[in-house]
């Protein structure tokens, strides 16, 4: 392709806001996977090409990277730039080099503009707080900057005249040996948490600097995403699909054990039996480790992906030391430790409610079996239905598990099961209203990772499935109980107390049943030591700080996530690769909206107490 032909092609796409992709023989290419208001810039002669800057260009939107000295090019992208700003009213060029040796800060962000300042400060914050260990700092120069061993493309008074901004990011690299060899994980850390940052400061320069919104730029994710992005969620989720961890570290002959366990007057650790090991841990995490996520550009999606495949590592190591002490320090990794705090509280609560129920008697209630509790279930589904056609799953009574449990969007009561009627309205938005609705929402994102769960998501889910009983009204007295002294037997498990000790700690310090010491014991040392169960009273009091903070319980729902990950979805749903929530929980609806806003106002986990 002739010069004048491909400039022609290049501004003719740019109009037709077509992407385009444009190889300049012996020099470099251009790369606009979206026709935006903003070019990412890489000069540099091959010789001295730095792969992180290289891979930076690589996950933005719009990218140039140029690998010989030509000032044809720069002509070139001076009309590049100009088109973009006659489409848009401007632009923003963002020039990336290496720093000289004697640059203080890893980062350097440079602006001749004091108008682009707030976009600048706004790059500084996310860089501190995503990556503090980046050293970053602002460099104000008289002058447009741009890479030293290049000619500018833009006097200070042109830019100023053609609304044309322009950002520079002197990078040292503190990634790279004196040798040329590479530091491997720093050089992801930079070019992801970069690429994260850039993606952001891109979407801040939309909002603040053009008349454009910035949901105009979302990807059109069958056009404009590699395969290969949709090829390793597909692969992340048949792996994930291959098992249930919680089904295979849960007993399945809890009633014999109990009985069992009475029989002996509580002296003799049951024994607990499980479910056969349908997998190898050691050909799934083959099949993880040979998925190449190190080809996705994307920074954030290749950290989602790589979190996933770290927490599946995890998991598989503690399945294959099912019913050993090492399945404990695989749990630790995997679900966290109790803190102090958290161990405060639990005792607190148990304190609390003890003396608020020494002079109450509860009137023995009528319990529904397992039938009329899934059908109470199934009326809720049916709401649920009617807010989406696709919103479509059963409720199953089985013979072979204990209690409730939620697998991938199925609710499974045990045969045997019985619930107060009070206490089934609170388990329908638990399990139903929570986990089923974060299943599906999840389901009907782009990437299925988030109907699985991101690595971590049990403690919010787990906060929010609580806080939903808390709403209708459900949230009684002895499940606060139950929930804080979950907290107390893994923590008495993680100082070393056998099954027995932590059975009669609750019995006889906490006065709990012995048919309910039993089962919250049992969750606990199942599989060797699970600290799982710490999650629920830990996710509900970060809930409530979260509600305290002004900030959106909706969004919650949008799949199986957590907390710290609310930024990297929020930047997910700007850019198209995440709706909003599909279906939206009854307690959630403006019958409940009062109780919210009392607890947005002045709550705490000690007002919920009856």
């Amino acid at each position: 392709m002739r010069d004048d032909k491909r400039l022609n092609f290049i501004l003719g796409a740019i109009k037709a806001k077509e992407p385009f992709h444009v190889q300049v023989p012996n020099v470099g290419k251009l790369v606009f996977r979206k026709i935006v208001p903003c070019i990412f810039i890489y000069r540099t002669n091959i010789a001295g090409k730095d792969k992180m800057l290289s891979n930076l260009a690589k996950s933005q939107l719009a990218s140039v990277i140029i690998q010989e000295h030509d000032t044809e090019v720069a002509a070139l992208l001076r009309k590049i730039a100009l088109c973009i700003q006659e489409q848009f009213g401007s632009c923003l060029l963002v020039e990336v080099w290496n720093a000289a040796n004697e640059q203080a800060a890893d980062v350097e962000i440079q602006l001749g503009q004091k108008g682009i300042l707030p976009l600048v400060e706004y790059m500084l914050k996310n860089l501190k707080t995503e990556a503090s260990d980046i050293v970053t700092d602002i460099k104000k120069l008289k002058e447009v900057p741009c890479n030293p061993s290049y000619e500018r493309l833009f006097t200070l008074k042109e830019s100023m005249d053609k609304s044309i901004y322009t950002l520079g990011l002197s990078v040292r690299p503190s990634y790279r040996l004196s040798n040329g060899d590479y530091l491997p994980i720093l050089l992801r850390h930079y070019s992801e948490s970069l690429g994260k940052i850039l993606l952001r400061v891109f979407f801040e320069y939309v909002r603040l600097f053009t008349d454009q919104n910035p949901t105009k730029f979302r990807l059109n994710l069958k056009k404009e995403i590699t395969a290969n992005v949709f090829a390793i969620d597909k692969a992340l989720t048949a792996e994930s699909m291959r098992f249930d961890f919680l089904l295979l570290v849960t007993p399945i002959n809890v009633p014999e054990a109990w009985e069992s366990f009475k029989k002996t007057r509580f002296r003799k650790t049951p024994v607990f039996q499980y479910r056969p090991m349908p997998i190898d841990p050691d050909i799934v995490k083959r099949n993880l480790y040979n998925l190449r996520i190190e080809d996705i550009y994307d920074p954030t999606i290749a950290y989602l992906f790589r979190d996933k495949r770290r927490e599946l590592d995890e998991m598989m190591s503690m399945l294959a030391d099912r019913n050993t002490e090492d399945f404990m320090h695989g749990s630790l990794q995997v679900f966290g430790n109790v803190s102090d705090e958290l161990l405060q509280v639990a005792q607190s609560i148990l304190t609390v409610i003890s003396h608020n129920s020494a002079t109450q008697t509860v009137a023995p209630e009528r319990k529904l079996n397992a039938k009329e509790f899934a059908q109470l279930a199934r009326e809720e589904i049916a709401y649920l239905s009617e807010q989406s056609e696709d919103f479509k799953t059963t409720v199953r009574v089985r013979s072979d598990i204990s209690g409730v449990m939620v697998n991938r969007g199925v609710l499974n009561i045990g045969e045997d099961y019985q619930i107060s009627p009070e206490r089934a309205r609170a388990l329908v938005q638990h399990e139903v209203g929570t986990h089923i609705v974060t299943y599906f929402n999840g389901k009907a994102q782009p990437l299925q990772l988030f109907s699985l769960g991101v690595p971590g998501y049990e403690q919010l889910q787990e906060g929010l499935a609580v806080f939903a009983e808390y709403l209708i009204g459900g949230l009684s007295n002895q499940r606060l109980r139950i929930l804080a002294a979950r907290v107390i037997a893994v923590r008495n498990m993680l100082m070393g107390h056998s099954f027995i000790d932590t059975f009669f700690l609750l019995l006889e310090d906490y006065l709990f049943a012995e048919e309910t010491a039993f089962n919250i014991t049992m969750r606990v040392y199942r599989g060797g030591g699970l600290t799982k169960d710490a999650l629920y009273l830990q996710g509900l009091m970060e809930l409530i700080d979260y509600i305290k903070q002004g900030q959106d319980l909706n969004l919650l729902t949008v799949g199986k996530i957590r907390e710290d990950y609310i930024p990297i979805i929020q930047d997910l749903i700007q850019r198209g690769y995440m709706y909003a929530p599909l279906v939206r929980p009854r307690y959630l609806s403006e019958a409940y909206l009062p109780r919210l806003d009392s607890v947005r106002n002045e709550g705490s986990i000690f007002k919920m107490i009856q």
